[in-house]
C-alpha cells in the first residue's frame, strides 16, 4: 500500500501578502534614508542596510522577494541627497566667492559710490597736472625762461635804484626845481614812448612769418604779440607800419587780418625793443610762438635775429576818449 503523499502547497500570490508585508517594503528606502542621516561622519551605513534587508527575508515584503517586477517608488520615498559639511559650508573663501557671484543690493550701492569717487579723484589730478604747464617742460626751456627772468628783474632793480636817487635829489637838493623838470621830460618822454606817440630805437630782434597758407590768425599774432610782451618787449611794430600799444585790437576780416583796423600782409614783420636773447628765447620757447606758427596746423615759417639797433618810427594816433574822463584827486588826509 502506497504511502499517502503530502500534496504541495499552494504558492502565495503578490496579492495575497499580508499588509505588514506591503508597510514593510514601502518603509523600507525611508528607514535607510534615517540611518544615513543618523549615521556618524564618516561610517558606512550601506553594510547596516544590506543586513538589514537580509533579515527581512523572503516573504518579509523585502525588495529581494519580487525580482521579476521593479520597485516603484514615490518621489517621497527617494532617498535624501546628504547634507553639506559645516567646514565646506563656513568656509571664509567659499562664502567670499559666493558673495563675489552674487552681490547683494547693498554691495551694488557701495560699488556705484566708490566707482564716482574715484572717477572723481582721477578727473581732478587730470585737471591740476594739466594746470601746470611747466611739468613736461625740458631742463634747457627751464633755464632759458630762468635767464629770461632774472635780466627782467635785473632791469627793474635798475629801475628802482634810478627812482630812489631821483627822490633823494628833489627831497635833498638845493635845486629843487630845476631836478624835478628833468625828471618830468624824461618821464613824458617814457610815456611819450609807451603810448605810441614818439620814435624810439635800441636793441632788439626782428621776426620774420612765412605763411603761404594765409592761416595765421588774429589769435595766432595776438600770441606772438603777447609773448613779446611778457619777455620784456618795450616797443612793438608790425610791418614798419602799425604801432602796437595798450589799445591796438587785432581781427580777421575777408581780406584778411587787420591790427587797428588796417590790413596786415604777408609776410608779416615784427619788430620789438628789448633784451635781444631774452626776447629770441621767449619767441622759441617749446609751445610758444615758433611752435605754434611751424606745428602741422599753420605749417609756417618763423626766422629771428638779434639786432643792436631797431628803429621804430611807426606813431600810434591817439583818439579822444569819449566817455571816460579825469577823476577829481581825492583829498588830502591830515
Amino acid at each position: 500500500m502506497a504511502e499517502p503523499t503530502e500534496p504541495p502547497r499552494p504558492r502565495r500570490s503578490r496579492a495575497s501578502r499580508p499588509a505588514r508585508a506591503q508597510a514593510t517594503h514601502r518603509l523600507s528606502p525611508v528607514r535607510r534614508s534615517l540611518r544615513r542621516r543618523n549615521a556618524p561622519e564618516g561610517s558606512d551605513a550601506a553594510p547596516l542596510d544590506r543586513a538589514v534587508d537580509e533579515t527581512q527575508g523572503p516573504g518579509s515584503g523585502g525588495p529581494t522577494d519580487a525580482p521579476d517586477q521593479p520597485n516603484v517608488e514615490s518621489p517621497s520615498d527617494a532617498p535624501s541627497q546628504p547634507d553639506v559639511p559645516a567646514e565646506v559650508e563656513h568656509n571664509p573663501r567659499t562664502r567670499l566667492w559666493s558673495t563675489f557671484w552674487r552681490p547683494g543690493r547693498g554691495q551694488l550701492i557701495a560699488a556705484v559710490i566708490l566707482f564716482v569717487v574715484g572717477l572723481g579723484g582721477v578727473m581732478q589730478v587730470r585737471i591740476n597736472t594739466s594746470d601746470d604747464a611747466y611739468t613736461n617742460a625740458r631742463r634747457e626751456d627751464l633755464v632759458q625762461l630762468l635767464d629770461g627772468l632774472g635780466a627782467e628783474s635785473r632791469r627793474l632793480e635798475g629801475e628802482i635804484a634810478q627812482l630812489e636817487r631821483t627822490r633823494t635829489s628833489l627831497q635833498s637838493g638845493a635845486d629843487t626845481q630845476r631836478v624835478a623838470r628833468t625828471e618830468a621830460e624824461k618821464r613824458v618822454q617814457v610815456l611819450s614812448i609807451l603810448a605810441g606817440t614818439a620814435p624810439a630805437e635800441g636793441p632788439g630782434v626782428r621776426m620774420r612769418i612765412a605763411d603761404p597758407d594765409n592761416k595765421v590768425d588774429a589769435e595766432a599774432l595776438l600770441n606772438a604779440v603777447e609773448e613779446m610782451r611778457d619777455a620784456g618787449g618795450e616797443v612793438i611794430e608790425i610791418n614798419n607800419t602799425i604801432r602796437v600799444v595798450a589799445s591796438t585790437w587785432f581781427g580777421t576780416t575777408a581780406k584778411g587780418l587787420v591790427v587797428d583796423g588796417l590790413p596786415v600782409s604777408t609776410p608779416i614783420t615784427i619788430e620789438v625793443i628789448g633784451e635781444p636773447h631774452s626776447l629770441q628765447e621767449a619767441a622759441q620757447f617749446r609751445g610758444g610762438i615758433v611752435s605754434e606758427i611751424t606745428g602741422p596746423q599753420i605749417g609756417g615759417q618763423v626766422q629771428i635775429e638779434q639786432l643792436d639797433r631797431v628803429v621804430v618810427e611807426s606813431l600810434h594816433t591817439v583818439r579822444q576818449n569819449q566817455y571816460a574822463q579825469p577823476a577829481s584827486p581825492p583829498p588830502t588826509p591830515r
